[in-house]
């Protein structure tokens, strides 16, 4: 409860922008395109509400991917396909790519343990990239 990790400080930004009190470096430009996408229009304007949902929306997207890493970390597939296909199509996209170029462009054997820590790490990879912290 009283830790700061980064779903707190979201969680902290996303009530001070309910309170009309913006502070536009409280995210990086990784996190603003998240969180924009996630808005909607910007064109048509966009009240402190609807930008402070959005953060929520933006890290409870980042815990629904964790947990399909984890599900894909501890063999549990129908699970993890099932949040796979869940995901946004720009996210399995990404993730996709990650786990071609981990697997040197070559096809992977999901029952096998060692592909199920391949897929893993690239949906935390992915989950990096998403937060801006990797690339």
């Amino acid at each position: 409860m009283n830790e700061t990790n980064f779903a707190s400080n979201l969680l902290s930004f996303a009530k001070k922008l309910k309170k009309g009190k913006m502070d536009p470096e409280a995210l990086n430009e990784r996190q603003w395109a998240e969180v924009m996408q996630l808005a909607g229009n910007p064109k048509k304007g966009m009240s402190p509400e609807v930008l402070a949902h959005a953060v929520e929306q933006y890290l409870l997207s980042l815990r629904d991917q964790a947990d399909v890493g984890k599900s894909f970390y501890f063999g549990q597939l129908d699970e993890g396909f099932e949040g796979l296909f869940e995901l946004p199509e720009s996210v399995r996209v990404q993730i996709d790519q990650l786990i071609w170029e981990a697997a040197g462009g070559k096809p992977i054997d999901p029952t096998l343990r060692q592909s199920q820590e391949l897929i893993a790490a690239a949906i935390m990879h992915s989950i990096e990239m998403r937060m801006g912290i990797a690339s």
